[in-house]
């Protein structure tokens, strides 16, 4: 995606978080750190680096949150209980945030209403020469407006700014949900384990930790959890040596998504390239990465316990991806992969596999039905014998979430924006697959 250019910084850019609930907020963010406090009442944390993204979550005047990312004018922050969310970047200048001020525009083009940034963002409706439209502020290319009571976007191109400015109405508040202290996450060793002092396998041995030792986990790095064991030292153990949560008959199942662990697997990697795009040059397993790390992150962000099969360009053979998750006893497994056809812009669309129909079904048919709105057809659910899934004793899915040797597909495939949706609809997927309670 083209890198949005310096945000302008016009007094009225709080509108955003007005028409979204956040009230009259700003942050500011201490000078040379990595650290961001909120000065605002309240302000949303959202699923995404964007507001077509959910929200996770509030947080209240005076936390201070690490900074962890940023992207698209967006902070990536860590959150109590290692959540990650993201906040508005432009709610950082206090001096500019005090006023409920748009600027007047005059529409010189019919132009569409998109839900975000991007010409394959969903379109929200449409504007004709001549309209008249509230901006809220502008990003290069893109302008977002006040729109039917929330905010869109439309190309920079299409508007002209009169001079004038107008008052928003400022939404009524709804009342802040209590929030709940999350319980440490507990493991338990499944085999005598070496505690380490840092996240690998060539990092040196703390002590060596008996089979059963039960480990408080206070975060996760890639496969590996930082943890503090009953003698209190603290160090880092492999996720695949201990036992996560809701993993064993005595303990009941996950029963809604942030109980859950969730393993994801990218397909293919390394000297294993996946199918190949048109070009000759863009490899399927560059994009199921990028994908599953975008899942990954909306997942956590939700509070999930997440797995990943593999972390960066590595190869991995296909017994122990799902051995990942039967070791985990994991919630659910999601693979993701590209598919191919046998001649060039062939076959398009979206399908979602299953194996046994018993314990995989359901999964399938949540996360499946939660695709909507992707700009390719959604070909439902299937039966697929694939080794991760036939020896996958979790309820498993892999998701070919596009024909990357279809040019139509493939400009979706890698564009960031349509990986991102994905990200979302599977957490909406799997939201709605522990509410109907189809775990067991």
């Amino acid at each position: 995606m083209k890198k949005i250019g310096q945000l302008k910084k016009w007094p009225l850019v709080v509108l955003v978080a007005l028409l979204f609930g956040v009230g009259v907020a700003t942050t500011s963010v201490m000078a040379n750190t990595q650290y961001m406090t909120v000065k605002a009442d309240t302000v949303n944390v959202r699923l995404g680096p964007g507001l077509a993204y959910s929200i996770m979550g509030q947080v209240k005047s005076g936390n201070e949150l690490s900074i962890i990312g940023a992207k698209n004018s967006w902070y990536q922050v860590r959150l109590a209980g290692n959540k990650i969310g993201w906040v508005a970047s432009w709610l950082v200048d206090q001096s500019e945030a005090a006023t409920s001020q748009a600027k007047v525009a005059t529409v010189n083009q019919p132009v569409n209403v998109r839900e975000y940034a991007s010409q394959n963002a969903k379109q929200l409706g449409s504007l004709n020469a001549g309209d008249s439209v509230k901006v809220v502020y502008q990003e290069g290319a893109w302008t977002q407006i006040a729109y039917n009571t929330t905010a869109a976007w439309i190309t920079s191109s299409s508007v002209q700014l009169t001079g004038q400015t107008t008052n928003l109405a400022q939404p009524a508040q709804t009342a802040l949900a209590t929030e709940k202290s999350a319980p440490a996450l507990k493991v338990t060793t499944n085999t005598m384990t070496n505690l380490r002092n840092a996240a690998g396998i060539n990092a040196p041995s703390v002590e060596k930790l008996d089979k059963g030792t039960e480990l408080t986990v206070s975060k996760q790095q890639d496969d590996w959890y930082a943890v503090t064991a009953p003698d209190g030292k603290n160090g880092y153990v492999a996720s695949w040596t201990v036992s996560a949560p809701n993993d064993g008959q005595t303990q009941k199942a996950a029963t809604k998504l942030s109980e859950a662990t969730i393993v994801l697997d990218p397909g293919h990697g390394g000297s294993d390239t996946g199918a190949i795009a048109n070009d000759g040059t863009d490899y399927e397993k560059t994009y199921t990465l990028k994908t599953a790390n975008l899942v990954a992150n909306a997942l956590r962000a939700a509070g999930a316990n997440v797995i990943m099969t593999r972390t960066t360009d590595t190869f991995v053979d296909l017994a122990p991806r799902p051995n990942t998750a039967n070791n985990a006893h994991a919630d659910a497994f999601i693979s993701f992969h590209f598919d191919s056809s046998p001649s060039k812009n062939s076959a398009s669309g979206i399908t979602t596999y299953y194996y046994d129909s018993k314990k995989d079904l359901a999964l399938a048919k949540s996360v499946n039905s939660a695709f909507s709105g992707l700009p390719l057809e959604n070909r439902g659910v299937a039966f697929g014998n694939f080794e991760v899934l036939r020896d996958n004793k979790q309820p498993a899915i892999l998701n070919e979430m596009g024909y990357i040797n279809n040019d139509k597909d493939f400009r979706q495939i890698k564009d960031p924006s349509y990986q991102s949706k994905i990200a979302t609809d599977i957490v909406n997927g799997l939201n709605a697959y522990f509410k109907a309670g189809n775990h067991q």
